[in-house]
């Protein structure tokens, strides 16, 4: 691997990477890995690929965190009409610079939240990949701002969020879930039990159409291939609290590190076996 460019983010200090083997690329930030792709922008990882098949009948998309770009460039390459927004501009520079996102892309600096709350238009999809050092997905995505998600979407659009969930326990995927699911929209969970530190994806599908739903869950399902689980949310209680847990590092035995579950991506080759992130 060779650095290709070391940056100052807001989150932190930030390299992208180039595999001298594949010609992938990786943006990290801090401890964290934002993006993994080919040199093209095509994303290496299989939560982005399914979050693209997803959104794959939207013409126009909203999407809410930027990383490499990755989704949004995919997007765009498909035909979509894409609008982006994310808080940290070195973001869309390095998007721009290292990961081929279009350039006809609408990109804009500001907080997801805010923007959502400014917002008049409406989507046929909205895909939202945040997260970061320090970032609680229960906090970020409460009832007001789940019910801001739904409000901009057009009356058949759907909706798919990524997060990190930490062990089986974490009853984040359910609340939010359910939280979405208060309006014009159902969500199911695409969940892999049993893995440490993993990706959850939340799809919202409208209620409208409920036959048609199930009809495309079971078709996309049957596409993802079997590491992926579906199910319907549970209702957890608003006062369940995140659980903590300390993982010891793979081919360690002391110290005990305390795993980020504010990443976007899984670290490549820290947990060992429980990752499901592939590539270089």
């Amino acid at each position: 691997m060779k650095i290709l460019g070391r940056y100052k983010g807001k989150l932190g200090d930030i390299a992208i990477w180039e595999s001298e083997r594949t010609g992938d690329r990786l943006y990290r930030e801090g401890e964290i890995f934002q993006s993994q792709s080919s040199a093209a922008g095509e994303s290496r990882l299989p939560y982005v690929k399914m979050m693209e098949t997803f959104l794959g009948d939207a013409k126009n998309v909203l999407l809410l965190g930027c990383g490499g770009g990755n989704l949004a460039t995919m997007l765009a390459r498909s035909g979509k009409s894409v609008t982006v927004v994310d808080h940290n501009p070195v973001s869309f520079d390095l998007a721009k610079r290292f990961f081929g996102i279009p350039k006809e892309i609408s990109c804009f600096v500001e907080d997801f939240k805010e923007y959502l709350a400014a917002e008049t238009r409406s989507f046929d999809g909205i895909a939202i990949d945040v997260g970061g050092p320090g970032f609680c997905y229960e906090e970020q995505f409460d009832l007001a701002t789940c019910h801001s998600i739904t409000a901009r979407l057009n009356p058949g659009g759907r909706a798919i969020l990524n997060m990190l969930v930490a062990t089986d326990f974490d009853a984040a995927p359910d609340l939010i879930a359910s939280d979405l699911s208060e309006g014009h929209v159902s969500s199911w969970i695409f969940d892999q039990p049993g893995l440490l530190n993993r990706n959850v994806l939340v799809a919202c599908l409208p209620k409208a159409r409920r036959a048609a739903n199930k009809r495309y869950m079971t078709e996309f399902f049957t596409t993802i291939g079997q590491l992926w689980a579906l199910r319907r949310p549970h209702r957890p209680s608003h006062n369940s609290k995140p659980v903590i847990i300390d993982i010891a590092c793979a081919g360690r035995s002391a110290p005990r590190e305390k795993m980020n579950v504010g990443a976007r991506h899984p670290q490549p080759g820290v947990w060992g076996r429980q990752i499901r992130f592939h590539g270089s």
